[in-house]
């Protein structure tokens, strides 16, 4: 596209004038912090955009360019984070467009960059889950393809997780299928769901049968088997009873029973028994 030599001049001012803040960070934030370069941008209203291998982004332009004075040319420094962010995104601070770039590089560091570079650190982590979970739909779409070949998908599709099949031979690609539906994968690509119509008797009962959670019953035939011998009763043993006092005689040789005197009763001499 061939540039007007009116952008061709705004792209030459706001180039340089990145290229000038870019070099007051390095200074300002050595070490790790201290590699921002500039990209050129090219548009009707003048842009610049700062970059740094962390991957952080600053994009500074004139927001309000069709306002007249000062305020259409004061600049707008806003913080770029990935589109898979789910939180606040909105780091953005003004400038007048006629501060020296130092002063403008002093701003960006002390009013944006902390707040900026903290967030950036949870986007980029969010940009990796979502990448991650994108990865695993693919793959999991490309498993489902190869058990029916006539599931399709639109653009997109795959890594949406959405998928179409139709029953009988159809224009979209060669392969068929015994019923239509359509198949969806959760976002992370671990389960999904699935409706179709007209599915035979015979597979619906596969399928729910491998839906089947429950343990499977016992099965198998009733084998009757000999059991080891059981041990032999212990012998009985003597006859004891609590309140009794028995001599060593055999019964019936004279063998007499005394009784105990119950607790507490008075005491008296104990008559053993004689045997004769």
């Amino acid at each position: 596209m061939e540039i007007s030599p009116r952008w061709e001049k705004l792209g030459d001012e706001f180039a340089a004038l990145g290229q000038q803040i870019a070099a007051t960070l390095n200074v300002l934030d050595p070490g790790e912090r201290g590699s921002w370069t500039h990209r050129r941008e090219d548009n009707a209203y003048g842009s610049v955009t700062l970059a740094h291998p962390a991957g952080w982004q600053l994009y500074i332009w004139r927001e309000k360019a069709h306002h007249k004075g000062a305020a259409g040319r004061r600049l707008t420094i806003q913080g770029i984070v990935p589109s898979e962010y789910r939180g606040r995104t909105e780091h953005r601070i003004t400038v007048a467009g006629d501060r020296p770039p130092g002063d403008i590089a002093r701003h960006i560091v002390r009013r944006l960059l902390p707040g900026y570079r903290e967030t950036a650190a949870e986007a980029f982590a969010h940009r990796d889950q979502e990448q991650a979970a994108t990865r695993a739909r693919v793959a999991a779409f490309a498993r489902l393809r190869e058990a029916l070949p006539a599931l399709t998908t639109g653009a997109g599709s795959i890594e949406s997780g959405y998928g179409l099949f139709y029953q009988g031979k159809t224009r979209i690609n060669d392969h068929r299928a015994h019923a239509s539906g359509r198949v969806r994968l959760n976002h992370d690509g671990a389960t999904g769901s699935l409706k179709a119509d007209g599915v035979p008797l015979e597979l619906l009962v596969e399928f729910l049968a491998r839906l089947n959670a429950d343990p499977p019953a016992l099965a198998g035939t009733v084998m009757p088997r000999e059991l080891e011998s059981a041990p032999l009763e212990l012998e009985q043993g003597p006859r004891v009873v609590p309140g009794e006092v028995v001599t060593d005689g055999p019964a019936g040789d004279g063998e007499q029973w005394l009784p105990v005197p119950a607790a507490g009763a008075a005491e008296g001499p104990a008559t053993l028994a004689i045997m004769e």
